[in-house]
């Protein structure tokens, strides 16, 4: 007899079971809303933390975008515009100069006036002025004279320009002392074919192209680094200071 209360117990409880499985399926849905709503589900993953994920940046292939680059050591490089011609410069180890500081050898070019002469159709000589571009670093003077020497370029040959200063005279020293440029030829410049006429017009371009500076009035001229007194041995007085003046009588 109490085997079979037990039995009937059993049945009981399994039929209450199926009974409880069978009403939770076909609601579902409507418990799932009652525990949401009543906070039971929030109870169940109250405890329940995500995990903490890292990304180890790769620093091998790592970039930075602008304005949010890593500090570097290395000094800025300073660019600095040569404001002559508004273009960087490069000094000798690739590092551009500071500026403010000139080029001391970077030339610079001036117009100049420069004296030849001409042949007139009576055999007399004229002098002729022509304007040339000059470039100098630290003497324009010099380098200006230097370019008198040359003699003057086809095109101003062609115009019937001469240069009556001896063929092969150098210029081997020149400076400025009160207002008188000191002019120190090689001994060819005492010396022209064409005579006294011939001396006075080497004279003439010489000191008319000197005077051409504002701050040259008179030219003395050296020869070999001596004054002599005279250009040639019967040639003009030359012992002192020459000035346009000198060739008006």
């Amino acid at each position: 007899m109490a085997k079979k209360k037990a039995s009937l117990g059993c049945l009981f409880w399994l039929a209450l079971v199926l009974l409880v499985v069978v009403i939770f399926l076909f609601n579902q849905k409507t418990i799932e809303e009652v525990l949401k709503k009543t906070g039971f589900m929030n109870l169940l993953t109250k405890n329940q933390e995500p995990m903490d994920v890292t990304i180890q940046p790769d620093s091998r292939n790592e970039t930075h975008p602008e304005g949010n680059k890593p500090p570097s050591n290395e000094p800025p490089k300073e660019i600095v515009i040569d404001m002559n011609n508004n273009k960087p410069v490069q000094s000798k180890d690739n590092t551009p100069p500071k500026q403010g500081i000139p080029d001391e050898n970077k030339p610079n070019i001036r117009k100049a006036r420069l004296y030849f002469v001409s042949v007139n159709g009576d055999g007399t000589i004229a002098l002729k002025s022509i304007i040339r571009s000059v470039q100098y670093v630290n003497s324009p003077l010099r380098e200006t004279l230097q370019i008198l020497l040359q003699g003057p370029i086809s095109s101003e040959i062609n115009r019937g320009l001469l240069n009556i200063i001896p063929e092969g005279t150098k210029l081997r020293n020149v400076y400025v002392k009160e207002k008188t440029a000191f002019l120190d030829f090689s001994d060819e410049f005492q010396f022209n074919s064409l005579g006294q006429v011939g001396l006075q017009a080497q004279l003439k371009q010489v000191v008319y192209t000197a005077t051409e500076f504002s701050n040259i009035n008179n030219v003395q001229i050296l020869i070999e680094g001596k004054v002599h007194s005279h250009l040639s041995p019967e040639g003009l007085y030359i012992r002192e200071p020459l000035s346009r003046d000198s060739f008006k009588n």
